[in-house]
């Protein structure tokens, strides 16, 4: 477990245990019900590695974030031609339930209403309804591997057909523009919005879709088993849809200040997706006026800023960040382990008094391990030896600590000597 990721979460959730801000969904009773004050977040490495904090054992349906997944699955089935000659790529500019259609009369994306009703046609389309939704339900628990077991919750599908005048209008206005296969009538329509609000209505934790989210992250293969549940390319394009229209009405603005592929849905849950590392599930109920939960997007701002950007989906096109963060690693490792010589190399490339996450530099690294030469070459190249750490320790500190552990150590005695 990266002990340093694990901090920045549980600092972040505690920070966002206190904002109490937004609205639980109401348009469905299922979802007015839940505890507004419920919170989760979980991650998933692509190495199956996890961890986890808050209400993450708790259910809850999936929503929206259930439209990229659908999309995987139907380009599974099909061809990346035959799903594209329905739906299309481009942001909507719109609400995500708006009646527009792009030039090709086409619902714009997958990630919106009328393009996730429209996917979930192209998902065996002529096979019975139970093969059709046990086909999805299928591909979603390979996705969370085999330790839990996916969910329905039929009360909110239930409730998503009895207010679904909005949505049965969106497939009609569809079909009224030849978006749909030929041959779709109504018996066809009312099939393909109960696939869609069956997918909507699957149930989830917050750790499973930590996992979904890590499957994405890792080129479609599970991290818990190695399953290779969809091909990379179906993934790659799946991300960048999450990309650029994944979070409703906020897509461009949270593509820019996080620059990673998410997707939100109404009940709370954000899957953020940090390609070839980790998937990250948020979950908490109450919403700001565009449908994202608030506790999930500051969650993302936040991880955002502790991080530096450093996962930014461009951070690798910027050189000069890239180099430092290569750099920064390497003189703090060879401080840490003594390499005297690597860590000359680096004189005049990167500031000695760089400090890490816990704002530890190069000094309290070398102090604490008994390195003397390499104190006494940062001490002589200016380094300064009353910054504090996080915790507030000098480098003195940590190099009294070393005495103490290691039975008087002379070295360490010796660098005592050097910084008092």
């Amino acid at each position: 477990m990266n002990t340093d990721i694990k901090t920045i979460f549980n600092e972040i959730y505690n920070e966002l245990n206190k904002t109490n801000t937004g609205n639980v969904a109401t348009y469905i009773p299922q979802l007015a019900n839940v505890d507004p004050n419920k919170l989760a977040v979980s991650v998933c490495f692509v190495n199956g590695e996890e961890y986890n904090i808050g209400d993450f054992k708790d259910f809850f349906c999936l929503q929206s974030c259930s439209k990229p997944l659908s999309y995987c699955i139907a380009r599974k089935l099909n061809n990346l031609k035959k799903i594209h000659s329905h739906v299309g790529y481009e942001p909507s500019g719109q609400a995500f339930n708006a009646f527009v259609l792009n030039r090709q009369k086409l619902p714009h994306n997958p990630m919106i209403n009328a393009g996730a009703m429209m996917v979930s046609s192209l998902i065996l389309p002529n096979e019975e309804p139970s093969k059709r939704f046990e086909t999805i339900k299928n591909f979603y628990q390979k996705m969370v591997g085999d330790e839990e077991k996916i969910g329905f919750d039929n009360s909110v599908f239930l409730s998503e057909k009895h207010h679904a005048d909005r949505n049965i209008s969106l497939a009609y206005y569809m079909r009224e523009n030849n978006a749909f296969e030929d041959n779709t009538g109504p018996s066809e329509i009312t099939s393909h919005l109960d696939l869609y609000f069956q997918a909507c209505s699957v149930n989830i934790n917050c750790k499973m879709g930590a996992c979904i989210a890590a499957t994405l992250a890792n080129g479609g293969v599970c991290p818990k088993t190695n399953e290779k549940v969809f091909d990379e390319e179906i993934t790659r394009d799946c991300l960048e849809l999450m990309y650029m229209c994944g979070m409703y009405d906020y897509s461009g603005q949270f593509a820019f200040e996080i620059g990673l592929p998410a997707k939100s849905g109404v009940s709370g849950c954000i899957f953020l997706v940090i390609p070839n590392k980790m998937g990250i599930c948020i979950w908490s109920p109450k919403l700001d006026e565009l449908g994202n939960t608030v506790r999930g997007v500051k969650f993302c701002k936040m991880f955002t800023e502790k991080t530096n950007k450093k996962y930014h989906i461009f951070r690798t096109i910027t050189n000069k960040n890239l180099d430092k963060d290569l750099l920064m690693n390497k003189l703090i490792t060879s401080c840490s382990n003594g390499d005297l010589n690597t860590v000359k190399s680096l004189k005049g490339h990167i500031d000695f008094n760089i400090e890490d996450y816990d704002k530890r530099t190069p000094l309290h690294l070398a102090c604490s391990e008994g390195h003397v030469e390499i104190v006494k070459y940062l001490i002589q190249n200016n380094c300064n030896i009353y910054v504090k750490d996080r915790w507030g320790s000098l480098p003195l500190d940590d190099a009294k600590k070393g005495l103490e552990k290691n039975d008087n150590d002379k070295k360490f005695l010796e660098i005592i000597n050097l910084l008092q």
